[in-house]
């Protein structure tokens, strides 16, 4: 998948950067090292530059953990402080009678480094969480892919007098989708409301509890094409991600009578436009 895959590159990219400040940082306070302030503000500068990507790839509970690690607390200094002042000497050191308790620093790099290995926990974490999720979405778009083949077995196999499932309206989709996602995850949640969770009204059509992706339901029409389904899809989006399980979104649209002039455009304008939450679309006749 395409917006997962570009994740997971963005991800090895801050992880690897985040190594190379961890270099960088770590010489300022070692002896006899001679630190310029330009020196200090190219790094200030691209750490800055660096959060805002990596915030960006989390989700939003993560991303309050891993800004608290750059603020750090009264009783932790992180990275935060160190930057701003990283030869800062601590007033609590005296150096006529040295303490191993006692740093010379006011911000002392080691500590500095535990928030810097807490940050690349969370990322690796996110790293493989996007993985993971990667594989359900690919799941969920080759097991509906061939909706529209199942709908024709269904209808050519019916016996004399009996009605073969209709598909009508998008009721009469969620419901049959509803039974095709229990056939193959054990926990899914119908309907599940983000206003419980955020005082909003939206509802996701699916929750698959055990992955944390939403599952959306469009049926096309006339008065519902092309530019409308795509913008009735990024009003609900906006808000899903509110939801706390919600860790991607997959959308499927449901296109019988070829009502779309670009589905192809549609699947690949759905793809990666909710930050920090990888998102799917796949358009079925």
């Amino acid at each position: 998948m395409a917006n997962t895959a570009l994740t997971r590159k963005r991800i090895e990219q801050l992880l690897g950067e985040c190594d190379a400040f961890d270099d960088e940082m770590s010489a300022w306070q070692a002896p006899g090292t001679e630190l310029s302030d330009s020196a200090i503000r190219d790094v200030q500068l691209r750490y800055a530059e660096w959060l805002g990507r990596a915030l960006a790839v989390l989700d939003e509970g993560s991303r309050g953990k891993f800004n608290q690690l750059y603020e750090g607390t009264m009783f932790k200094p992180g990275i935060k402080g160190f930057l701003s002042n990283p030869l800062a000497p601590s007033p609590l050191y005296n150096p006529a009678e040295p303490s191993a308790l006692i740093s010379a620093w006011q911000f002392p790099f080691k500590a500095v480094r535990e928030s810097l290995a807490g940050q690349r926990h969370i990322l690796a974490q996110a790293m493989s969480q996007t993985s993971s999720i990667s594989n359900v979405l690919d799941e969920l778009a080759d097991y509906f892919s061939r909706l529209g083949d199942y709908i024709a077995t269904l209808q050519r196999h019916r016996k004399p007098g009996v009605p073969a499932p209709l598909i009508d309206d998008e009721a009469d989709l969620q419901a049959l989708v509803d039974a095709l996602l229990r056939l193959q995850y054990r926990d899914v949640r119908a309907e599940d409301a983000v206003s419980q969770h955020a005082g909003g009204s939206s509802r996701v059509d699916f929750l698959l509890r055990e992955s944390g992706v939403v599952v959306e339901t469009k049926m096309t029409r006339p008065s519902l094409k092309d530019k409308n389904v795509g913008a009735e899809l990024l009003v609900d989006w906006g808000r899903y991600p509110r939801h706390p399980e919600c860790k991607a979104i997959f959308a499927l649209i449901y296109d019988p009578k070829r009502l779309l002039k670009n589905p192809a455009g549609i699947e690949e304008d759905l793809t990666d436009v909710v930050g920090g939450v990888p998102t799917r679309a796949i358009v079925v006749h």
